[in-house]
């Protein structure tokens, strides 16, 4: 059975995550805002409740709560021996994906692709229907980030998780983020090498308006294009940070024009109107109006839902 779905490229400026096995916030993060809904069988389900979360996530997906928007499910990884636990129950066609928890090199992606190959073809799915959102929460896992990126073709974003990496490296959260800016800066640049989505980590100061504002100013200096919300009451803030703004469009719009005169006057770069006119600027700006192009088209399939 097929149900409408968004074939774009992924749209993740706020993924919201809501524990599997709590009826309340299913609810409430289907009447968010979030442009990802994620729905936990892993760290927010205590392992006496997994097949309570596994039977409502199952009911959630039959239900009227699913929308047009990407639903992810968060499995447990590998060494728990619940992942098959975990497909056998949830696969369903209307789930976009999964977010795969620990992934710690590219063999972790090449097994889970070749497990929901078979769960797609034993639902009579088309292949490739699963993507996959790679959660990187440890050394290896950074350290490994372009190949688990790279290893699947369902791969469509790399998910960094700060909580559990610092635990990882025996460290703790610093001024201005200092213990954690070397992996977030690995993640996002392996993620546009590879040319998937670069997801942030959750500012874990729940409630700090002001930090959050500098958390997302740095992940956009570092390239991010989204994050993981700790509380739906963030979302707002977020998505419109990781919104191109109207003067942001109109300053791209600007240096391409005037890229274009630069080049008609057989000049590869100059400065005009206080801005840079080169390739890499006018690339930048490009890939800005292309993202925007790509939000745009997303909320419009979003809203006809």
């Amino acid at each position: 059975m097929n149900f409408p779905r968004f074939e774009g490229e992924l749209v993740a400026r706020t993924l919201l995550f809501t524990s599997g096995h709590n009826t309340h916030y299913l609810e409430k993060a289907f009447s968010s805002d979030a442009d990802v809904v994620v729905l936990d069988l892993e760290d927010a389900v205590p392992a006496s409740k997994k097949e309570e979360a596994r039977a409502s996530i199952t009911r959630v997906l039959n239900s009227d709560l699913i929308d047009q928007r990407p639903v992810f499910v968060r499995i447990n990884p590998m060494e728990t021996g619940d992942t098959l636990k975990d497909l056998d129950t949830v696969a369903d066609p209307r789930l976009y994906g999964f977010v795969y928890p620990k992934a710690c090199n590219a063999k972790d992606m090449e097994v889970f692709d070749a497990q929901l190959t078979l769960k797609e073809k034993n639902l009579g799915m088309v292949n490739g229907h699963f993507k996959i959102i790679a959660l990187l929460e440890t050394p290896e896992a950074v350290l490994n980030a372009y190949s688990i990126a790279t290893a699947s073709n369902r791969v469509v974003a790399l998910l960094f998780g700060s909580e559990d990496f610092l635990a990882e490296i025996e460290g703790e959260h610093g001024e201005a983020g200092r213990s954690i800016l070397a992996p977030r800066h690995m993640i996002s640049m392996a993620a546009r090498a590879a040319g998937v989505v670069p997801i942030d980590t959750p500012y874990v100061n729940i409630g700090d308006v002001e930090g959050l504002k500098r958390h997302i100013a740095q992940a956009k200096e570092l390239g991010f294009e989204g994050m993981l919300v700790m509380s739906p009451k963030e979302i707002e803030l977020v998505k419109k940070a990781y919104t191109p703004t109207m003067n942001e469009l109109e300053r791209a719009r600007e240096i391409i024009a005037l890229a274009e005169e630069t080049n008609k006057a057989d000049r590869g770069i100059s400065v005009k109107k206080g801005m840079f006119i080169s390739p890499p600027t006018v690339s930048k700006a490009r890939k800005l109006l292309a993202r925007m192009k790509k939000i745009e088209a997303f909320e419009t399939f979003v809203k006809k839902g």
